[in-house]
């Protein structure tokens, strides 16, 4: 049978143990959802998808900034709620572009006394170009709006990754790029998250 864990105590920092939520920072064709996948298999994590909660929220969407803004709304909801439950959780679906998307997550952290930790996808544009018209051909990625020409508009716009994230070296084979966040993770985890 599975451990249940009780929600932290009222400590406001993320004690040993508690739970983590890693944030996937990249370009869009990194290989942040392979990755994330990968999580998920390997270490159990609860993936929270910004892609699909958006598609769940706005069916018809127009991929406008606002709907992005409260699809990451919900993934802020699903990472909280998955903390109080005592489970890690890996975003996908977001760049973290913006420095105030990380910053928001850490905020949550607090009070909400789960860990953060970001896993770097570093990834030459021109590569991720590739990727994106690749999984365009295939229709592999449910954001519609992922096109080579976004992975120009999200580079051009990237502020530097947060100081503590774990830099991974995307142009490596996937499989590598996924054993080399997996051992980052796993062991994140093995020294209590905090």
């Amino acid at each position: 049978m599975p451990e249940t864990r009780r929600p932290p105590a009222a400590d406001t920092s993320a004690a040993p143990g508690a739970p983590l939520v890693v944030a996937l920072v990249g370009l869009p064709g990194a290989g942040k959802s392979t990755v994330a996948r990968a999580l998920v298999a390997d270490l159990g994590l609860r993936r929270v998808c910004r892609d699909e909660v958006r598609a769940a929220m706005f069916p018809q969407c127009d991929y406008s900034f606002i709907e992005k803004r409260a699809a990451y709304r919900g993934v802020l909801l699903a990472v909280e709620i998955n903390a109080l439950l005592g489970r890690s959780s890996v975003i996908d679906g977001m760049t973290f572009s913006r420095r105030e998307d990380y910053a928001r997550l850490r905020e949550l952290a607090d009070p909400q006394r789960f860990a953060v930790m970001a896993l770097h996808l570093d990834c030459a544009p021109a590569l991720a170009r590739r990727r994106v018209a690749d999984d365009a051909l295939r229709r592999a990625h449910p954001a519609r709006d992922r096109t080579p020409e976004l992975v120009d508009a999200v580079a051009a716009r990237f502020d530097d990754p947060p100081a503590d994230a774990v830099r991974i070296d995307a142009s490596l084979p996937l499989v590598d790029v996924c054993r080399r966040a997996v051992d980052a993770v796993r062991a994140r985890l093995r020294d209590g998250a905090a």
